[in-house]
């Protein structure tokens, strides 16, 4: 029974980090920290549904998935911060490139 709660509640998060990602919409760090919380509560989710089958090495591969799509966004960051200063979306002019 608690399994169950617990996956609602994941569920509930992933729910709620989506509605913070479509409503702060134009700082990048705060959509890079929403897609993390997203992929956080998925991999909580994913761990609880996958401690019953006891496969547990389909979270090593989200995991690794995970640590990659992080570690590109941050990059990007860093090379938009440089580049033109900040990080603010809506001054960017995103034709160019």
């Amino acid at each position: 029974m608690t399994i169950f709660l617990n996956t609602y509640f994941y569920i509930i998060m992933i729910i709620m980090s989506m509605l913070l990602f479509v409503y702060l919409y134009n700082q990048i760090l705060m959509n890079l920290i929403c897609l993390e919380f997203i992929m956080l509560s998925l991999l909580m989710l994913l761990s609880n549904l996958m401690l019953m089958n006891n496969s547990m090495i389909m979270v090593l591969f989200y995991l690794v998935f995970v640590v990659c799509e992080s570690v590109l966004g941050l990059s990007l960051l860093i090379i938009l911060i440089r580049s033109y200063g900040n990080d603010n979306v809506k001054l960017l002019n995103l034709n160019k490139w």
